[in-house]
């Protein structure tokens, strides 16, 4: 009975293992206090990333709360001591559809709307080909290799807050936050 019980445990621990290293979705919290100058806001969020195990795509979700008139939705490279950080992309202008036809439409509508938007406001999905600045012309494998080190960030802008009304970079690794597509 007792080798059963370890047999069972060691089996849990080394599947556990194998889905640690084979993470391909992660997400970061949203707010003002993640900017530099920090914002004072009640807007806070979430964005949820997953890299097809190809590195062909890379879906995403930004959901928001509190927040007013959206007008992009950055990602940026960190950049070093030597340059400054680059836009890698824009999610509310590369937004595709991709398995997600009814929700993407509305979150084309939700950002027409003049008003506090709450709830999903950019899904969809972008290839290599939608790189830009510093990883223009690679593959969204470094994408992945930039953020698992620590080297993006996204910054939702607003009107109100042209440089960023809030943002996160720090990603953390989940299993299961999106269906498999």
């Amino acid at each position: 009975m007792v080798m059963c019980i370890l047999m069972s445990s060691g089996l849990i621990y080394s599947s556990t293992i194998v889905n640690a290293l084979q993470v391909d979705r992660y997400w970061s919290v949203l707010e003002g206090d993640q900017l530099t100058p920090r914002t004072t806001t009640y807007a806070h969020g979430f964005i949820g990333l997953k890299f097809r195990e190809d590195f062909k795509q890379l879906v995403y979700n930004v959901n928001v709360n509190n927040i007013e008139n959206i007008t992009g939705i950055y990602v940026y490279s960190r950049g070093d001591n030597t340059k400054n950080g680059t836009i890698l992309f824009d999610l509310v202008e590369e937004a595709k559809e991709v398995k997600v036809k009814d929700k993407f439409k509305e979150t084309k509508m939700m950002l027409a709307k003049k008003y506090e938007i709450e709830g999903t406001v950019a899904v969809g999905g972008i290839t290599s080909d939608d790189l830009q600045g510093d990883l223009k012309g690679k593959s969204l494998e470094g994408l992945h290799k930039l953020m698992q080190n620590g080297g993006i960030f996204v910054i939702v802008v607003t009107k109100e807050f042209p440089r960023g009304e809030i943002g996160g970079g720090e990603f953390v690794p989940i299993d299961r936050f999106f269906p498999d597509i």
